[in-house]
């Protein structure tokens, strides 16, 4: 090598601008979006949603996001963590439209997320994206969203043995639907999680899929009605009646919410 060539400036001890480290900066996060659930005639609360890609993830923008990463966070695989990392970026985008800035949500012994005093809300990712929607909880009393991806035939039939009964496949077989069997087990799977995740604060344990029963699907309101089977609380009690609403995220994407400002 000529000493023109030289790896290093004598000088300023510097490398050659060529052969110079190149820093970049993280790349920009993905900007949530507002899902506004409901229609026009009876409209839902705003949910806030994050379209990402899980990877590749790397476990440093939790801390140049401001975002707390707990242990058992940080020992699970980058997927696992770039779900509980943009499900917590999307919280910070809800609690914001509540005027809370910089509050960290943590993570429970059920791993349920634990909100701000003075809110009730609820987290959830799949397919591809991350939600969340946090309500004052001084006019609601309960919050829960899910995203499930359309489950697939072999899929389906695991939803038959765990999540769906057989009278509740029945009311699925007599809804004249262009969609198929398996879309609306996804809706209803996913409508009983948002059940779930809205009854555990007041539950405080989890119970089976059993515990309630759908009634009635109509795909024209997109909404669900469900019969609780067994007293869960003093407030949700055995032959009460709730209903979840859903949507569609993409073709491929369902979303559904529940919740209540006084049960009823």
């Amino acid at each position: 090598m000529r000493p023109a060539e030289a790896s290093v400036d004598m000088l300023s001890g510097r490398l050659p601008a060529s052969d110079e480290p190149r820093w970049h900066e993280p790349p920009p996060l993905p900007r949530p979006f507002l899902h506004q659930a409901g229609d026009d005639l009876a409209p839902g609360p705003q949910i806030s949603v994050i379209h990402f890609q899980p990877y590749p993830f790397c476990s440093t923008a939790f801390h140049e996001h401001g975002i707390a990463l707990p242990a058992t966070i940080a020992r699970s695989v980058p997927k696992r963590q770039a779900e509980y990392f943009f499900g917590r970026l999307a919280a910070r985008a809800a609690l914001a439209r509540l005027d809370i800035a910089d509050a960290q949500i943590g993570i429970g012994a059920s791993r349920q997320p634990l909100w701000p005093a003075g809110v009730v809300g609820s987290i959830s990712h799949g397919g591809g994206y991350a939600a969340a929607l946090a309500l004052p909880a001084q006019q609601h009393e309960a919050a829960g969203i899910d995203i499930e991806a359309v489950v697939g035939a072999e899929m389906g039939e695991a939803l038959l043995s765990t999540a769906i009964s057989l009278p509740e496949l029945s009311v699925l077989r007599q809804i004249n639907s262009a969609s198929t069997l398996e879309f609306l087990m996804t809706v209803v799977f996913s409508a009983k999680e948002s059940f779930f995740k809205a009854a555990f604060p007041t539950v405080g344990y989890y119970f089976d899929f059993s515990a309630v029963t759908l009634s009635a699907f109509d795909e024209v309101r997109r909404s669900l009605t469900f019969c609780i089977n067994q007293s869960l609380s003093p407030r949700l009690h055995a032959s009460a009646r709730f209903s979840v609403q859903y949507d569609l995220l993409d073709a491929h994407t369902v979303i559904t919410h529940c919740g209540w400002r006084g049960w009823v």
